[in-house]
């Protein structure tokens, strides 16, 4: 309670105040079941989300998506770890959470998972193992947002691609977005993985309305001005999404990025008004992209700054999509704790500002991370849920 004492009698702008001031680092009430429960199974999956004058629609009308974030799913698929993919999707569910994004790429090395070889050429037993996680979630009623490459060199991604069509020509990450080559590779395979049919029950990716939308990129981003400019990244997310429709996908179609306007060569409305996008998307992690990265704010009010800071994210970039005319999902919002009294509470009060910083603006939101019940905690961002028990019912309320 040191810091709530410390900024209970601060004003914040951004309308959370009311939520900072009364939340005390404390373990969650014994009712936490229950109100997890309130939010629990909404309409089974047999019709696709559409989405309609800027909001997400479903077979029971409007709605504000509750998510969360899991990557591991297809690894553990890959892996015949079936069981913690099941843990994974119900614990999602229990959350009333039954939005999952998740990996669908996997490129290179060795692992019975991957999607793409070393060559490019597809994979047939990892592209198994992402049906049984696709069929899987529709039989629980499960959603999932398909990431379709990845920034970053976390299952091989983008670098990944440039070593397959470039082999030795040690290309810098940014030629991904421009490269003809890796243009044409990364099209032909999202026209795969879109006209795939799923060999476990037999329904088509195309149509599927377990995938709720495929993902450009997890964070795509390029600021090399001698690769890159303005356009660069609309350019590219207009011919993924033109293979994406070519192939016959009939989902919506998320980008990926941070969503920070203007920063990482993101150009948020020539995304909307030709790249093909449908979804913005935005990732709040004020620990590793503020002052509060620098130690400037001192440790004891760190998390009700950042409560304050990742709020003010949300309201902007939610403003921002509206003036498009697009819903925008909160997709990655992760809080490492640094409180040693009670790590859990301090992450929990940060959350629920977090999240309820999302509902007031009607906004979806997908806190950062869920893994099967044996994972362990690689960075700080892993969520056990109803073992952190103040965490879980911030992500239930």
């Amino acid at each position: 309670m040191r810091a709530a004492r410390l900024y209970a009698g601060r004003a914040l702008a951004i309308g959370v105040l009311c939520v900072i001031a009364s939340c005390a680092w404390t373990s969650a009430p014994d009712d936490l079941e229950a109100v997890c429960a309130a939010h629990v199974a909404r309409a089974p999956l047999t019709a696709r989300v559409r989405i309609e004058r800027g909001v997400f629609v479903d077979d029971a009308g409007v709605f504000v998506p509750r998510g969360i974030g899991s990557y591991p799913l297809l690894e553990l698929s890959g892996q015949g770890r079936d069981a913690d993919v099941l843990a994974i999707l119900d614990d999602a569910v229990r959350l009333g959470r039954p939005l999952v994004r998740t990996n669908a790429f996997f490129d290179g090395g060795t692992s019975p998972a991957r999607l793409r070889n070393d060559d490019g050429s597809l994979h047939e037993p990892g592209l198994v193992a992402l049906d049984r996680v696709l069929a899987a979630a529709r039989a629980r009623g499960v959603r999932l947002i398909l990431v379709l490459t990845n920034h970053w060199p976390d299952y091989g991604g983008a670098p990944s691609v440039l070593r397959m069509v470039a082999p030795g020509d040690a290309l810098p990450v940014e030629a991904f977005y421009s490269d003809a080559r890796a243009i044409s590779a990364q099209q032909a395979y999202l026209r795969a993985l879109v006209s795939r049919t799923n060999t476990v029950d037999g329904i088509g990716y195309a149509a599927d309305p377990a995938v709720f939308a495929w993902e450009l990129a997890n964070e795509p981003r390029c600021a090399n001005a001698s690769l890159c400019d303005r356009g660069t990244l609309t350019r590219w997310a207009a011919a993924m999404s033109a293979a994406l429709r070519d192939a016959g996908a009939m989902q919506p179609i998320a980008w990926g990025g941070v969503g920070r306007d203007g920063e990482h060569g993101e150009d948020l409305a020539g995304l909307v008004r030709e790249g093909g996008v449908e979804i913005l998307t935005l990732h709040v992690y004020p620990g590793v992209a503020s002052s509060l990265e620098t130690g400037a704010v001192p440790p004891a009010t760190r998390a009700l700054v950042a409560a304050e800071q990742g709020a003010a994210w949300i309201a902007t970039a939610a403003a921002a999509a509206r003036a498009l005319g697009v819903p925008l999902l909160i997709e990655e919002l992760g809080w490492p704790s640094t409180s040693g009294d009670d790590a859990d509470g301090e992450r929990a009060l940060v959350l629920r500002a977090w999240l309820e910083a999302a509902r007031a603006q009607r906004v979806g939101a997908l806190p950062w991370m869920i893994g099967e019940p044996s994972r362990p905690d690689y960075d700080g961002y892993l969520v056990r849920p109803f073992i952190d028990r103040a965490t879980t019912r911030a992500l239930c309320e």
